[in-house]
């Protein structure tokens, strides 16, 4: 069965969130949570980018991929250091649907792009995130 949607939905943002001013305590918390150390007071870990919530995980117009989707894992591309100060804004795209099968069949993926950026227009980072669905 082939995999068929609109390709027109690949790249259109879904999702555009500013946060909040990034503080001391949010680095702490974050650090605390994940076991990681603060290398240096008002720098964040890299992976602080993971922290962020928007407002919407999945599009609107997401296809169909099936009834049962869970995190296939993400991959991060970093940009400069996050600090104390700054607020970063997240776009999230639809980047790519695939569909793979393997020894238990048909698996569908779905690729969400989130490309942060702070308040100096600088990335920060892109973060692919792929979801599988059945």
């Amino acid at each position: 069965m082939a995999l068929d949607f609109d390709r027109s939905i690949l790249g259109t943002e879904f999702d555009h969130s500013v946060h909040p001013a990034v503080r001391q305590t949010d680095i702490d918390a974050y650090a605390a949570t994940v076991g990681e150390t603060v290398a240096a007071p008002g720098l964040a870990p890299p992976t602080y980018v993971v922290s962020l919530r928007t407002r919407h995980f999945l599009p609107p117009n997401m296809p169909n991929l099936g009834q049962v989707g869970f995190d296939a894992g993400k991959d991060i591309d970093f940009g400069v250091p996050i600090r104390v100060g700054d607020t970063l804004t997240s776009s999230s795209t639809i980047h790519d649907i695939y569909e793979k099968t393997g020894r238990s069949g048909s698996m569908r993926f779905i690729v969400l792009r989130t490309v942060v950026t702070n308040q100096r227009s600088e990335q920060v980072a892109v973060i692919d995130q792929k979801m599988m669905f059945r």
